[in-house]
């Protein structure tokens, strides 16, 4: 019956195709039916090279093939899994297939859930303009977005095109001196070759190094922060697999519960959605951010998606009350490998320590060339004054000043989201918090150091490190349990 449904499903799929197309399905795979209770085990359907997988050949990172899943007021579902591609009369299409995902409720015939993977194609005006479309409503919800793109469009003008704003030549009438300039920053990066006194070293006046290094190492500390932008697979996800291997994959994650019940009523959930996708990937943000710093730092602050509170399928239908519920955070195992990266404590340590070094070269560096850029600033003003000149005439110099500006506005800007990951509450433990949005440089190093950090599903839970009252995690708490009280164990990634 589930299978006739999906039929009549994807029969009216096929009639919005012109009819110069024909939408093929290459596979229909049908599950067992499943039934009672919240959780059940089930096989996922997987697939490879367009074949089934038979139920001795699949594998998980753990266990074989099952899966833990929930059904919503315990009725019973079918899974139903399916191959699909759309063709012509020459041959199927390019970037026309995908597999889709359903569940159906065999007393109904109704879909319960679904979910569709096309393969994605290198350029789609469609998907550019729901991008864009998705982009202006994030703006209109929430004004405050209209901070930083207002601020990044004044940037890109003032930098690029402007001419008499900032000192200098715009984008277009650069001269070589310009790039030259560039290419000599790039060579003394991180002070590696003016410290190590290497060849390629260039010799530069030691404040206008000191204030390139310092911002790239700001632009760094926002590795930290790539668990803002997750994919859900964790870090079990295998990026070689094909096309219906890491749809397969994902169907896999979004049906493992990720709640936990124990028998004493209490009930663990995730602070946020493990799954969080931005429109801009922060990734190459960050990166990006090596060369181009606010112009590409700003677009992935208005764009991004702001954190949503895990919807609880205990709170929608439980009775008990918000007293049964406790707020996990996210466990290490739920982050992709990059996004555990970033949570390397040494990260602020190593930045901040950058920072130190880049505000004494400046002040004191290149002992030997006082001649030319003067002596350190504790024995005379020759060194600031020499620099004040510079920024009077270059427009690098004055962009890299100007970007100064902007990250000390805008740098906390994504540590509430993150404070929420980590299952805390943002009306209290505020003074972290503080000091990472108001301290400028070093109290987002000091923020990324002394933060909680993603604990291990291994580690276990215990209770006593919550409040019954909210259900957020205590400031401290000294005992550590294990999953031993609970019901069913954590769940399996």
């Amino acid at each position: 019956e589930g299978k006739d449904k999906l039929a009549e499903h994807l029969i009216y799929v096929a009639d919005c195709v012109p009819d110069s197309f024909f939408y093929v399905i290459d596979e229909l795979s049908v599950g067992q039916v499943q039934r009672g209770g919240r959780r059940g085990s089930s096989s996922v359907p997987r697939f490879r090279n367009g074949r089934r997988v038979n139920s001795d050949q699949r594998s998980l990172r753990r266990g074989r093939g099952e899966s833990i899943r929930f059904e919503d007021d315990g009725r019973p579902t079918v899974s139903v899994s399916a191959l699909w591609h759309v063709e012509n009369e020459f041959g199927p299409l390019p970037y026309a297939r995908g597999c889709s995902f359903f569940k159906i409720d065999p007393n109904t015939n109704l879909i319960v859930e679904g979910y569709e993977f096309p393969e994605p194609a290198v350029i789609k005006p469609g998907t550019t303009g729901l991008r864009t479309l998705s982009l202006a409503s994030k703006l209109i919800e929430e004004p405050k977005r209209l901070l930083p793109f207002t601020a990044w469009v004044a940037y890109i003008y003032i930098v690029f095109f402007s001419q008499g704003i900032l000192p200098g030549k715009d984008f277009f009438h650069t001269d070589p001196k310009t790039w030259i300039e560039v290419q000599n920053l790039s060579f003394n990066f991180m002070f590696i070759a003016p410290a190590a006194k290497l060849p390629v070293a260039a010799k530069l006046h030691p404040m206008l190094e000191g204030v390139f290094n310092g911002l790239l190492a700001w632009a760094a500390m926002f590795w930290g922060f790539l668990s803002d932008d997750r994919t859900g697979f964790g870090t079990g996800y295998d990026r070689d697999l094909d096309m219906t291997g890491r749809s397969a994959r994902y169907y896999e994650r979004l049906m493992q519960n990720q709640e936990q019940e124990f028998d004493n009523g209490i009930v663990v959930v995730p602070s946020v959605s493990i799954t969080k996708r931005n429109l801009i990937p922060l990734l190459p943000t960050v990166i990006g951010m090596q060369f181009l710093t606010s112009a590409f730092f700003l677009p992935y602050l208005f764009a991004r998606t702001s954190e949503r509170r895990y919807e609880s399928d205990y709170e929608r239908f439980d009775r008990r009350g918000p007293g049964a519920l406790r707020v996990r955070p996210l466990y290490r195992e739920e982050l992709d490998k990059t996004q555990v990266l970033g949570e390397w404590k040494g990260l602020g340590i190593l930045l901040g320590s950058i920072g130190v070094f880049a505000l004494w070269w400046g002040a004191g560096g290149r002992v030997e060339d006082a001649k030319d850029f003067g002596p350190p600033i504790w024995e005379s003003g020759k060194r600031t004054t020499e620099f004040m000149k510079i920024l009077a005439n270059d427009r690098i110099a004055a962009t890299i000043i100007l970007d100064f500006w902007v990250f000390g506005f805008f740098q906390g800007w994504l540590v509430d989201d993150d404070w929420r990951r980590r299952g805390r509450s943002l009306e209290e433990e505020s003074f972290l918090r503080n000091v990472a949005k108001f301290i400028p440089f070093f109290g987002l190093a000091a923020y990324l150091t002394f933060r909680p950090s993603y604990p291990s599903i291994k580690d276990g839970f215990d209770e006593e490190l919550y409040d019954e009252r909210t259900g957020q995690l205590r400031r401290r708490g000294s005992r550590r349990s294990d999953f031993s009280r609970g019901r069913g164990g954590p769940p399996r990634f």
